[in-house]
């Protein structure tokens, strides 16, 4: 069944290709706190509320145990409270660094609307962060009709309230008629709670996490490696297809039934 409506992630999936903002931001923050931490530890939660997300990198046991070791400190809220601030001003700095949209991605916007598909986004970003990037990726083309942002809800991702509510203001029902797209195994969850088909996005997103240019630069082998890595673990996440990025979408929604 075509969807009715199209529920989008942001970056990693509309813009920000490799979902770089918000690991740069998240290596920052934990550094300037004292507690280091690798790209595959920044990666790990990408796609919840980002509060939720440092929350659970403190809560690794290895991390936590650094805290008590290297700072003399528990893993708490107090904790959290100064990497959450940390990360947020340094996001702040670099959005309009990553506010460039995939490429497609415009022209993947166009196509839903010139079908009267109606077009809405969620995202892990809070409504201050979204105040930053929204305008940027706005005036690039990028824009949705209605946005959630993780601070609008009770409870994030993976929790499927955003969709619901997207899919009240629209009237979109049943679930079965929206479609949420993401690049992210919590994007897959969200959309797969609310009763929504879920696809992904490899390429351009966390799981392969490189930039374009990058990704471009590799040789054949190992970009079919990375790709190839990213399509099986949000395959297993329950994406019923991984597209390599949204440019993809308008075939693949021309493939399905009527």
């Amino acid at each position: 069944m075509r969807p009715q409506l199209v529920i989008f992630d942001w970056a990693g999936t509309l813009v920000d290709f490799g979902c770089r903002a918000p690991l740069e931001a998240f290596l920052d923050a934990f550094a300037r706190t004292g507690l280091p931490i690798d790209e595959a530890t920044a990666r790990r939660p990408m796609g919840a509320h980002k509060r939720d997300h440092a929350r659970e990198i403190l809560h690794y046991p290895e991390v936590a145990a650094r805290a008590r070791t290297d700072l003399a400190r528990e893993p708490d809220e107090a904790l959290l409270d100064e990497i959450y601030t940390r990360f947020a001003s340094r996001l702040a700095e670099v959005l309009p660094h990553y506010a460039e949209p995939v490429p497609g991605a415009v022209a993947t916007l166009q196509w839903l609307y010139d079908r009267d598909i109606r077009v809405a986004s969620t995202t892990g970003y809070t409504r201050a962060m979204m105040r930053t990037l929204e305008p940027i990726a706005a005036a690039a083309g990028i824009a949705t009709e209605a946005l959630i942002c993780a601070d609008e809800v009770v409870q994030g991702r993976p929790a499927p309230w955003a969709c619901f509510r997207l899919a009240e203001k629209f009237g979109v029902f049943p679930m079965t008629r929206c479609l949420k797209i993401g690049d992210t195994p919590a994007d897959i969850a969200e959309g797969l709670n609310a009763g929504m088909v879920s696809l992904a996005v490899s390429e351009s997103g966390n799981e392969v996490g490189l930039s374009l240019a990058a990704l471009d630069a590799l040789p054949a082998d190992t970009r079919g490696a990375l790709v190839g890595g990213a399509e099986r673990r949000l395959l297993a996440a329950g994406a019923s297809a991984v597209l390599r990025s949204v440019a993809e979408l308008p075939a693949w929604i021309e493939r399905q039934p009527a």
